[in-house]
């Protein structure tokens, strides 16, 4: 004889119901968390009082440099998680650019500039690492215990890019690369150069010069809009392939 369970009462239909109701609820409200593949740190260049490279319609560097790291973060943060050194129009010191990178215990970090007219051209990029030209290190080995004319006269701080030359100079030529690729530039150069937003950067680091800034020529701000989009569109996609060869 199959014994039959009684049928639940209302009381306990109502409150499973309601258990089922709030369960999915809370489940809906949830944030959508991307899965973080990378801790990238997008460093806009210049900001506040230092207003970098001016352009005929008042858009400065500082401002052409945040709205495009926005752009950049915009493209990339649902699959990584993506910090800006600032958001807004503020002074930062060199030191605590790097510190950002350093807290976030990041995987990389790009410093982005705009070149300056008549230096350049909106087709051409260049791509830079840091190097100190009194301290030479062998492929290989690590500055860290190694008796040098630089560790006398200057901080440990300003030595720690230094351990990551190498991984940096990598990151520097897989980008341009990969920037190549796109029909964004047709020029793209990369040079190793003593850069003080990047000496204190415990990681990987480059800084990225993209655009042209013509200080006695107005620009569109369609044409402006365009750019930016092209350029960010570039720079992420060549992010994401620099990425494998740096994150475990």
């Amino acid at each position: 004889m199959v014994a039959i369970k009684p049928l639940p009462n209302l009381r306990t239909r109502l409150l499973a119901s309601l258990l089922g109701f709030l369960t999915l609820t809370g489940l809906l409200l949830l944030p959508a968390f991307p899965s973080q593949a990378a801790v990238i740190v997008l460093d806009p260049g210049h900001g506040g009082n230092d207003s970098g490279a001016d352009r005929g319609n008042k858009f400065a560097e500082k401002q052409f440099t945040l709205a495009l790291a926005q752009k950049i973060a915009a493209l990339l943060e649902a699959r990584h998680r993506v910090e800006l050194t600032r958001t807004a129009d503020v002074q930062m010191a060199p030191a605590d650019r790097a510190a950002v990178a350093n807290h976030l215990g990041a995987d990389l970090m790009i410093s982005l500039h705009a070149a300056v007219a008549p230096y350049c051209s909106d087709r051409t990029a260049a791509v830079y690492y840091h190097i100190d030209e009194r301290l030479k290190i062998p492929f290989g080995s690590s500055s860290k215990g190694m008796p040098t004319e630089l560790d006398a006269d200057q901080p440990a701080w300003n030595q720690l890019q230094i351990q990551h030359q190498h991984q940096s100079q990598h990151l520097a030529t897989t980008l341009k690369q990969s920037l190549g690729d796109s029909d964004t530039f047709d020029s793209i150069s990369v040079s190793g150069i003593p850069l003080v937003p990047l000496m204190g950067a415990d990681l990987p680091a480059v800084l990225v010069e993209v655009g042209c800034l013509h200080p006695a020529a107005s620009t569109d701000p369609q044409t402006l809009k365009q750019q930016l989009d092209w350029f960010a569109a570039s720079l992420a996609n060549a992010i994401e392939t620099a990425l494998p060869g740096l994150v475990p």
